[in-house]
């Protein structure tokens, strides 16, 4: 109709005007264009005509023309709302702010029903950083238009600026309702699920946004907080190495994958990450803390001190330029403190909580977990759990904010570290309640039960953790999955995923250390089904006090007195060379079975029962060993079962008749787990017997032992107690040879590094030859230190006394010391399909022991023998 008027009139500005009018509301921006070159230059200032013309110049996004458009069309229109609204947008994209506000606050009472204004004016007011007054703008702007999205979605991100998520959800889903396909919205919500704790929806959103709207940094930058969240750390820091493709020298997000590298243990790699935000955020005080944290875990004091105080020093200019900062302050105390504690500077760190707490609004609950984790570690467990229960109380009266979900775990760690393993497990439950991720409680729980010694109820967590929708196995998972497979005796699965521990676990040495011991329990994979061992030692060999005394009684025709030293048995002692290899199996569900070979040669001097004579040996034993391992489970307890069949061939050089045997033994070995937490048990039952082959005698040898260990088995003190029986049959002579061992002692752990024990023990023997027979008894003290530096070195102290009753003249001292360096060697193993890089301990041991009969006048009374042993895996 417009084209026909204009063929019919083509000078009229109305039909020009009218035509531009119907070809924009139509959407064909092209046909707009024809028109708008129908207008000749009379016709450029009419009022209808430079409305359109501003209409169109903003459609095209030819803002500033069409602003300068517009600030005519408004005198020539001054009550036009399509003037003064396409005005207002044109102004909000040149970012033109103060007229913009000018222009809504003199047309609001104009237009009274036109929600564009109070919407434009919500814009301005939350780019000036109002968003109380932004909020009530939109608000308005909704009143007088329900179905306006752009109002509920900026109205959402306002609310969500507020710290009011609930209330941002609702403007987001109303707008999602109305519009499906919004990505802003869609956005929006994904950024108030994270402050709802909702990562799982967050990251639904996220992809729904990006469905509407494409890559962008946002989406990555949502994502990379909620795999955080959720602990899925790999796939958190490659969502920030994402972000930073469209902000390169973004400071705050160097930061975020710095911070997610540290939680990876990746100290390095976070250090490195976080010496580029300082350069493109050099004030940022939070930096500096993270580079204090991650010093701290690498052991270097001096750069951690440094980074303390550069980080204290920028959040107190910060404090002092901006009054908003103060939880600035509190929060880089608590980080530095976090560091210095990690170096072992309790005091320090002690000086930086009290002044974080001393910080009006400081989040009280978190600085009094970091207290209550720093007493923890110095087993000052009332004074640990006193802050813990004072963070309750504090958020419970409204101090400070309410526990989330990872404080609740990291009380509950607190309380593992502390064996209150029930409390642990309540704050656990409390965690789950307040969002922390199921995966996180799970575990936590499963380390509680592993404590605890109850692998079947670890086990099942972990399944549940595995079973879930989006599981991806990260460190602590593997951690607990190796402990509860070593619990269960499974050797070779345990060692492959500490492996799989290790891999994961960064710059932290837990796993590591976990995987050699696994080790060297388990031997070198050969393949799924076979694993070796090998050993090798040179020991010295010394005997009993209580059997001199049996010698001197027994070995003549008539007793020797105490007092002639020249016809008493002179001391004496052996040196034994043993080479080990051993062997473990694993044949689909049956029990392990074990063995090994054993070549052992011994050289000195020695005391043979069957003969009741002294003689020199060189005796070379070669042994055959072949066992099955089965564990029976007892409730939340275990047996682990070690019984079999060995054989031993016996040759000696120099004394055959004395020596040369052959001997099969029948044996049985058991260990506990511990009982209630408070008693493990041990023990063994061993039959050996093999007839002698230079003469017609036969030995039967019955031994047996049991052990206990009263204590927790996290404590630090334990009772030790047991005792032992030998009793050693020759026929067809009437000879026997019988001894017990009864003793109790204590151990106590007083570090990771240190540990002792001491006990004293009561030894005695009796001996049978033809109608004679002879008593002994020692009353034996002794004690250990061993001292570990280092997890590749050890050093160890022995001391003994012995008290030979009624026969002091064999009184003496056992002393000895031994320095052991364990080396790990890596071999690569295939594994169901998988690949992975398993550690063995080669272990180099050295040392000297020495005896000294220090009554025994006469003769050698000191015996000092060398100690050396290698293990190969």
């Amino acid at each position: 109709a417009y084209s026909h008027a204009y063929s019919l009139s083509p000078g009229k500005a109305l039909i020009l005007a009218g035509g531009m009018n119907a070809a924009m509301e139509a959407h064909h921006l092209t046909l707009a264009g024809t028109w708008m070159k129908r207008i000749t230059s009379t016709m450029e200032n009419e009022p209808q005509i430079l409305r359109e013309r501003e209409r169109y110049l903003s459609f095209m996004g030819e803002y500033q023309q069409s602003a300068e458009v517009g600030r005519k069309a408004i005198l020539a229109l001054p009550q036009d709302r399509d003037v003064v609204v396409y005005l207002g947008y044109d102004l909000l994209h040149l970012e033109q702010y103060d007229e913009l506000l000018a222009l809504t606050e003199k047309y609001g009472t104009v237009f009274p029903r036109e929600p564009d204004i109070p919407l434009l004016e919500g814009y301005v007011h939350k780019h000036q950083g109002h968003p109380e007054q932004a909020e009530r703008d939109f608000s308005e702007a909704l009143r007088r238009d329900p179905s306006i999205v752009t109002a509920y979605v900026n109205r959402g991100y306002v609310r969500n600026d507020l710290h009011q998520p609930l209330r941002a959800a609702e403007d987001f889903h109303a707008a999602i309702q109305r519009e499906p396909g919004n990505g802003e919205a869609h956005l929006g919500l994904a950024y108030t699920d994270l402050n709802l704790n909702k990562a799982q929806a967050a990251l639904r959103q996220a992809d729904l946004a990006e469905h509407a709207l494409g890559d962008s940094r946002e989406i990555h930058v949502i994502r990379a907080t909620a795999y955080g969240r959720e602990d899925i750390l790999i796939k958190s820091a490659a969502e920030y190495t994402s972000a930073l493709k469209f902000t390169p020298e973004d400071g705050s997000l160097q930061f975020g994958l710095a911070n997610t590298l540290f939680a990876e243990r990746q100290y390095h790699d976070a250090i490195q990450e976080l010496q580029r935000a300082k350069k493109n955020a050099p004030e940022d005080a939070a930096i500096y803390s993270l580079l204090a944290r991650s010093y701290a875990f690498l052991q270097d004091k001096d750069r951690t001190k440094k980074f303390v105080q550069e980080a204290e020093a920028h959040a107190l200019e910060e404090t002092k330029t901006n009054r908003s900062s103060p939880i600035l302050q509190s929060e880089t105390f608590l980080s530095t403190g976090e560091a210095l504690s990690t170096v072992g500077d309790s005091r320090g760190a002690m000086d930086r909580f009290r002044q974080a707490l001393e910080i009006p609004g400081s989040d009280r609950v978190s600085i009094r977990l970091a207290i209550a984790q720093s007493y923890a570690q110095q087993d000052e467990s009332v004074d640990a759990e006193r802050q813990i229960a004072l963070a309750l109380m504090e958020a419970k009266s409204g101090e400070t904010a309410p526990p989330t979900g990872g404080e609740y775990i990291a009380a509950a760690d607190v309380f593992r570290t502390l064996h209150e393993y029930q409390l642990s497990q309540t704050y656990l439950q409390l965690a789950k309640s307040a969002g922390a991720p199921d995966p996180e409680v799970r575990i936590g729980m499963a380390n509680n039960y592993l404590a605890m010694g109850d692998s079947t109820r670890a086990e099942a967590q972990l399944a549940a953790v595995s079973a879930s929708a989006d599981n991806t196995a990260n460190y602590q998972y593997l951690l607990a999955e190796a402990n509860v497979l070593r619990q269960q005796h499974h050797g070779a699965q345990a060692l492959t995923s500490f492996a799989q521990a290790a891999n994961a676990e960064g710059e932290d040495q837990t796993a590591e250390l976990s995987l050699l011991e696994a080790g060297g329990d388990e031997g070198l994979r050969v393949n799924s089904q076979l694993s070796l061992l090998s050993d090798f030692s040179v020991d010295p060999i010394y005997e009993d006090t209580t059997v001199y005394v049996l010698d001197s009684k027994l070995d003549a025709t008539f007793p020797v007195p105490i007092n002639d030293t020249a016809l008493l048995p002179p001391p004496r002692s052996s040196i034994a060379i043993q080479s080990t290899t051993a062997f473990h199996l694993h044949l689909a569900h049956l029990p392990t079975p074990s063995g090994f070979f054993q070549l052992t040669n011994t050289q000195g001097v020695i005391s043979v029962p069957s003969t009741n004579s002294i003689v020199s040996r060189n005796t070379t034993d070669y042994t055959v060993n072949l066992g099955v391992n089965p564990t029976v489970a007892l409730g939340s307890n275990s047996l682990t079962f070690n019984a079999g069949v060995q054989t031993t061939i016996r040759r000696d050089s120099q004394s055959p008749l004395a020596m040369n045997q052959n001997l099969l033994r029948l044996f049985a070995y058991v260990t506990s787990s511990s009982f209630f937490n408070v008693v493990s048990v041990s023990g063994y039952a061993i039959r050996e017997a093999g007839p002698f082959t230079e003469s017609n005698l036969h030995s039967v040898a019955l031994t047996g032992a049991v052990d206990f260990r009263v204590g927790a088995p996290w404590g630090k003190t334990a009772l030790i107690t047991g005792w032992g029986v030998n009793d050693q049959k020759f026929s067809p002579v009437n000879y026997e040879d019988y001894y017990t061992s009864t003793y109790i002692g204590l151990e106590r752990r007083f570090s990771s590094h240190l540990n002792a024990r001491a006990l004293i023990e009561d030894l005695r023997a009796w001996r049978v030859v033809g109608v004679n027979t002879g008593n002994a008894q020692d009353l034996r003290t002794a004690g250990t230190i061993d001292f570990t530096p280092r997890p590749s070195w050890d050093f160890r102290v022995s001391s003994a006394y012995s008290s030979t009753r009624s026969f002091h003249v064999y009184d003496a001292t056992q002393n000895g010391f031994s320095i052991s360096y364990a080396r790990p060697f890596h071999h690569k193993f295939k594994d169901d399909s998988k690949e992975v890089v398993l550690e063995y301990p080669i272990r180099f041991s050295a040392g000297l022991q020495e005896e000294d009969f220090f009554n025994f006048k006469g003769g050698q009374t000191q015996q000092l023998r060398p100690y050396v042993q290698i293990s190969v895996f």
